[in-house]
């Protein structure tokens, strides 16, 4: 080290200040490169704000209402009125019995793509569950010539019924009164169902992923307690010039006669729908 320092201080002067320039270009050179790669990433992290805006994804009632009103708590096997839910009675005053009822359903987000439905359910009384993309009409004149009356679902909207969506699609506005129509398409959403053992009658199985995320290694499980999960496919989104969209949904819950299923009387089950990118 002494004899570097004894050559340092026997150059000429000149010599030692472009030494000394040299080494502290090279210092602040070094110095330098850690701080232009923060603000680099800091400019590309700017970039990507902007251009990747929040997405979100909700699923809701119809007219993106709050879920307590997507009410599937009382399936009736007789007609009810659509507004006020209450039983139909015939002219005779006899109750119309039916084969199936209609719910319906909103997905709605921004600034996705496509998403994924699934739909769990149990199987004690044997319904089969089928998921219909629908159309939203303001009034029945609207509904196309031709439309069986069986298809439609009226829905009568609900005064302060937005506080978990309030989410603003341009070509779709909703509302906290007067009613919608919902028409069910021909085709039902394209999908299956992922661990169902037989059809006819439906059960699920029981020594698969999702039995034993769901059970563990318990025993004696009621077998018409396993759920049965249907995935549908892939579903595109359009979104509308402020990057929103919302989906209706129908599902059908029949109990057509057929061979080896039955409607229990004040039998429970459960069914959950989900979304998600």
């Amino acid at each position: 080290m002494k004899t570097l320092f004894r050559k340092f201080n026997n150059m000429p002067i000149k010599r030692r200040i472009a030494l000394i320039t040299a080494f502290s270009l090279t210092l602040l050179l070094f110095c330098s490169i850690p701080v232009l790669a923060w603000f680099y990433m800091q400019r590309k992290t700017a970039e990507m704000y902007k251009i990747e805006f929040p997405n979100s994804l909700y699923l809701n009632a119809a007219q993106r209402e709050d879920r307590m009103y997507f009410n599937m708590n009382a399936i009736s096997p007789y007609k009810t009125d659509p507004v006020t839910g209450g039983l139909v009675h015939d002219d005779d005053g006899k109750l119309i019995p039916v084969t199936r009822q209609l719910y319906v359903f909103s997905v709605s987000g921004s600034n996705t793509k496509s998403y994924k439905l699934q739909m769990a359910h149990t199987n004690n009384n044997q319904f089969t569950y089928t998921i219909y993309p629908a159309t939203q009409y303001d009034d029945q004149s609207s509904i196309p010539a031709g439309t069986d009356e069986n298809d439609i679902v009226l829905y009568a909207m609900h005064a302060g019924s937005h506080t978990e969506n309030t989410i603003p699609v341009s070509d779709d506005m909703y509302s906290e009164s007067g009613s919608k129509y919902y028409v069910k398409s021909a085709t039902a959403l394209s999908g299956e169902y992922k661990n169902n053992e037989t059809s006819n009658p439906m059960k699920a199985k029981d020594d698969d992923a999702f039995y034993v995320e769901n059970y563990g290694d318990k025993t004696n499980v009621e077998e018409n307690d396993i759920p049965s999960y249907w995935h549908s496919d892939s579903i595109s989104v359009s979104l509308d010039s402020n990057k929103k969209f919302c989906d209706y949904y129908i599902i059908e819950v029949t109990w057509e006669k057929r061979a080896n299923r039955t409607f229990e009387d004040k039998e429970t089950d459960m069914i959950y729908i989900t979304a998600s990118r």
